[in-house]
């Protein structure tokens, strides 16, 4: 082999090394998290790291598999992002990467703590129950960290706030319609309250076998907070009073 060939060889290698370091995920500075049936890890990083209110901010998102540590392609997913109790922000549909990984912009409004809810709901075109993992953004001290959370809730003192995935709200909806019936509305809380997407202090056990009817006011309260003229706290009271009366097993 003459010079020009080798030169040509290893400036080839050389390409090679340089292309295969810039596809390879930089997970490192993420932080990785679980979702909450256990199927892929999610993990997130801002960018800027130390986002500010009214600033431009690149949510960074990639989908792990946990057996390779590799990305994982075509996944199907949604964001939601949570300022208290209130939606501010978010994908409003579920939407798909073949890449496996997004860059998604928002603007912080203001000095406060922020909650980013990361939904899978299908991998490799094949749908699953959704699974959700929780990532904190906190502006409020005047610097900013990411945390995370395979819970959506959180308790203290004895009491629940519970921050509740928006896809829940939009079935609750068409449940206090009508377009979906009860038994598929009592298996999305279960599936909820078995994954610990919300936790539901039990007041006592019920006697029933879960079959009987689910009274009105229920269901109006579901309309009601899927439209947000109630908060989470009224329904989880709501669906509360359906398991201590035995109407929700789980």
């Amino acid at each position: 082999m003459n010079s020009s060939s080798k030169s040509k060889l290893f400036a080839y290698i050389g390409f090679l090394a340089i292309a295969s370091i810039m596809i390879i995920p930089a997970y490192a500075d993420q932080t990785i998290q679980t979702t909450s049936g256990g199927t892929i890890n999610v993990g997130f990083a801002t960018d800027p790291a130390s986002p500010t209110p009214g600033g431009q901010t690149n949510l960074n998102i990639s989908f792990i598999n946990k057996s390779t540590h590799s990305a994982q392609q075509h996944i199907d997913y949604k964001i939601t992002i949570m300022e208290g109790n209130n939606q501010i922000g978010g994908t409003g549909q579920v939407l798909h990467t073949a890449e496996g990984s997004i860059s998604y912009p928002f603007q912080f409004p203001d000095a406060a703590k922020y909650q980013i809810i990361v939904e899978v709901d299908g991998i490799l075109f094949q749908p699953i129950p959704p699974e959700t993992a929780t990532f904190t953004v906190d502006l409020s001290g005047g610097s900013s960290s990411t945390t995370s959370s395979n819970s959506t809730n959180s308790q203290s003192g004895g009491t629940q706030t519970a921050v509740i995935p928006s896809w829940v709200k939009t079935t609750a909806g068409w449940w206090s319609k009508g377009q979906v019936g009860d038994s598929d509305f009592i298996k999305g809380i279960q599936y909820l309250i078995q994954k610990g997407i919300m936790q539901i202090p039990q007041s006592g056990s019920g006697s029933t076998s879960g079959s009987q009817s689910i009274p009105s006011w229920v269901k109006t309260t579901a309309g009601w907070w899927s439209s947000g003229q109630v908060g989470d706290q009224d329904f989880v009271k709501g669906i509360q009073w359906l398991i201590s009366n035995g109407i929700i097993t789980v």
